[in-house]
């Protein structure tokens, strides 16, 4: 029997659409799937033609708990994208029949946080989407970059409107946010929420005079490649895999729908971060270190051992460590693994070419290896990331 699926999802965010996108491709696979769109706030009508349907399955994004707890109430298996739940709506863990997905808005900060602090970088700020008491999530990604900046003994000064009617207009807004940006410490990494907030900020930067990223390096999230593409600098951005979480979003509720066991709680998988020129750059304080790294940028195919590296920059391997472990916050060994699983993440995503070979050109000695510490890092297999070819 052809699934019949009540898609309740807002679209006018490119994240959602991609979200979207990865539904869609599984249907066509694995179906074909029969859909019902509600893409606005509104989910009533949806759900009223989606019973006299005879709808098999549900994958809904709801803002108010209280719709979470109607849609809950009609026992159809069901996928909650990022649900409102305990607050008012009775379910702070799912039915049998129900899985919900969420994205760690904490983890986004601190991927942005360890981005920041993989490249050197000692001062940071961050901007987010006004008004930020509305946006619970934008708190979130705030509280996460912070918490991890302040293990490594740093903080960050955060930019808020003197008033509410100042941040909902972005005119009188401007003028606050450029004094803030000009008192900004030389070399500062700044982060924010959103791509369009962190256009906003290239633009006043380069209206005052300010150097990205020489004297402020700019991140995004979202990692919506028209919007990055579009300033000079491109503005770097944490992607957030929308594909690939609609993808898992769809396989979960195909599950659901063939009574299969299906988790109850389901996180999305790591963020990662695509470099573009508003941080390219790397602000590492000791040229031993920066030279190493470079060394590893350069040819990550190839299996670089700290020895090996210590003798190409020319001191000794307890030296290289030492000084790896000051300005980097972690052990060398540490950072040589980061910089060979983002690398493998943006092929994966962005590529057909099989894990084996993946594994090959990112260092690591075979695909076991890399399946190996992606679930120890990631929690997921590698083909969470899988690139999926547009039909």
């Amino acid at each position: 029997m052809k699934a019949k699926v009540l898609i309740i999802l807002p679209t006018d965010k490119f994240l959602h659409r991609q979200i979207l996108e990865g539904i869609l491709a599984y249907g066509r696979e694995h179906g074909p799937w029969q859909f019902h769109f509600e893409t606005g706030d509104r989910y009533e009508q949806g759900l009223g033609k989606g019973r006299r349907w005879g709808c098999s399955g549900i994958i809904a994004m709801v803002r108010e708990p209280a719709q979470l707890k109607e849609l809950i109430t009609t026992k159809i298996p069901s996928i909650f994208i990022n649900p409102s739940a305990g607050e008012g709506s009775g379910n702070k863990y799912p039915p049998k029949w129900a899985t919900f997905v969420n994205r760690n808005q904490e983890n986004v900060g601190v991927t942005a946080a360890e981005y920041f602090l993989s490249r050197g970088y000692r001062n940071f700020a961050f901007v987010g989407t006004p008004p930020m008491n509305s946006a619970k999530w934008c708190e979130r990604r705030l509280s996460g970059f912070r918490s991890r900046l302040n293990k490594e003994g740093f903080d960050c000064d955060s930019f808020t409107a003197s008033s509410p009617d100042i941040a909902s207009d972005f005119d009188r807004e401007s003028i606050e946010l450029t004094e803030w940006l000009k008192s900004l410490k030389p070399q500062t990494a700044l982060y924010a929420a959103r791509d369009r907030r962190a256009l906003q900020i290239i633009g006043l930067c380069i209206d005052a005079g300010i150097s990205v990223p020489g004297s402020v390096a700019i991140l995004g999230t979202d990692n919506d490649e028209v919007l990055c593409e579009s300033s000079s600098p491109s503005l770097s951005s944490i992607s957030l895999d929308g594909r690939n979480a609609g993808t898992l979003c769809a396989q979960l509720l195909d599950a659901h729908m063939q009574k299969r066991k299906v988790e109850p709680l389901v996180d999305l998988a790591f963020p990662r971060v695509i470099t573009r020129q508003s941080t390219d750059e790397m602000q590492v304080p000791d040229r031993f270190v920066a030279k190493a790294l470079a060394i590893i940028r350069r040819d990550i195919s190839e299996r670089h051992t700290i020895a090996s590296l210590a003798a190409a920059v020319g001191v000794s391997k307890r030296t290289l460590e030492i000084k790896a472990n000051l300005v980097l916050g972690c052990t060398l060994k540490s950072e040589i693994e980061k910089i060979r699983l983002n690398e493998a993440v943006r092929m994966i995503s962005n590529s057909s070419l099989s894990i084996q070979s993946i594994a090959e050109k990112c260092g690591f000695c075979c695909a076991s290896h890399l399946n190996t510490r992606f679930k120890a890092i990631f929690g997921h297999n590698p083909s969470v990331f899988r690139y999926q070819d547009p039909k």
